[in-house]
């Protein structure tokens, strides 16, 4: 299996006690086939059970970073799905696993019993699996990341801040400020006039780096950049795992303010990722989130009838039939549509082919919406 891990391009860290694997493509975590229900499957237990795992297993804090960075979204996520010797021995032994193909993760998720479950989306062959990671982002999470004990990638010599910590909320609102109008800094102007040494900025942009992806914000630290080449220092990607120019547009993107009447529209260089991820935040419902992503994803952003691609105007409707309640939420569920359209869609006023392409309008709305007909 470790092998396995390699050729998909997520070396394992340790291939004894590794749970996953992290690379600069995201995120491939191990799940058991048995647990796996309607299309969720548990990542971590709950407190109980992971006080127990954290003395036990090797593997527990590293699982917990890796859900970490899950959580904030941002990250293309994926799970290899494992067969058990026996379901009932403790610990497992692994009977096999899925050559063909890993399990897409669109979200996580904390249950009323303080467990973390990742809903799981369409299955990726292993030989499309490279090309996939490309676009594929999780959705954030729904509030800060629970609190599990105090993890070891929490501590160690520099990660404690004493007198640092009070320049925290100084160093967020100049980067901040920074971000509103597509704006660097380099290292030294922002530690001078912050009265920072050296140290003591490599300690503060880790510490608020790492309160931007519990929050499910783009990484503000992004915006400090070595003078020669415009680009972050090494250990940003070792930090964070992403991309700092790629983290750069999402904090410019969502702490820049519009521009006058812009608001029903996104900035021209809005990647489609990014207005989809606001697009399913309105949603209040976690599953509702994902749909909207994977219907706005799979539509280009626009509406299949009309070809409205202004964000605000859209909805992600269910297709006739179909019911979020019992888990009909893939892309193929469903239609982006404007949203008079999709009241005239519930009407059974306008009518769409399962296959999307053609499309009947009554003779009651033909006056207004006959030019949409086809």
């Amino acid at each position: 299996m470790s092998a396995h891990f390699d050729a998909l391009g997520f070396p394992l860290n340790n291939v004894r006690n590794s749970w996953g694997a992290l690379s600069p493509r995201g995120i491939l975590l191990r799940i058991w086939a048995d647990e796996i229900v309607s299309e969720r499957v548990m990542v971590l237990g709950p407190p109980a059970v992971r006080e127990l795992q954290s003395k036990r297993a090797n593997g527990f804090w590293e699982r917990v970073d890796h859900l970490r960075l899950l959580w904030s979204g941002g990250i293309a996520g994926y799970a290899l799905v494992l067969t058990a010797t026996d379901v009932n021995a403790v610990p497992r032994q692994v009977k096999d696993f899925n050559r063909e193909y890993v399990r897409e993760i669109v979200a996580l998720d904390e249950a009323a019993d303080g467990s973390i479950w990742a809903e799981l989306g369409e299955p990726v062959s292993v030989s499309k699996l490279e090309k996939h990671a490309v676009n594929h982002r999780l959705l954030p999470a729904s509030g800060a990341f629970p609190t599990i004990a105090k993890a070891k990638s929490m501590e160690g010599p520099g990660k404690k801040l004493g007198p640092t910590a009070s320049k925290l909320p100084a160093l967020r609102n100049l980067l901040i400020d920074l971000a509103k109008t597509r704006r660097t800094y380099t290292n030294e102007e922002a530690r001078t006039p912050l009265g920072l040494g050296t140290l003591g900025m490599t300690n503060a942009l880790r510490a608020l780096g790492r309160e931007c992806v519990e929050a499910g914000e783009p990484v503000l630290t992004s915006l400090i950049v070595r003078p020669e080449t415009g680009r972050c220092a090494d250990g940003f990607y070792k930090e964070f795992r992403r991309d700092d120019a790629q983290e750069r547009e999402a904090c410019y993107a969502f702490w820049g303010a519009p521009e006058e009447g812009d608001q029903l529209s996104s900035a021209p260089d809005d990647s489609l990722r990014q207005r989809a991820q606001r697009f399913a935040l309105v949603a209040t419902r976690p599953e509702q989130q994902a749909f909207r992503n994977r219907l706005f994803i799979a539509s280009g952003g626009r509406c299949i009838v009309t070809g409205c691609d202004i964000d605000a105007a859209l909805d992600a409707a269910h297709r006739h039939g179909r019911d979020w309640r019992q888990g009909h939420n893939r892309a193929g569920d469903g239609w982006l549509l404007r949203r008079d359209v999709h009241r005239l869609y519930d009407a059974g006023l306008l009518r769409i082919s399962d296959d999307g392409i053609r499309v009947e309008v009554d003779e009651e709305i033909a006056s207004h919406y006959g030019q949409f007909a086809r």
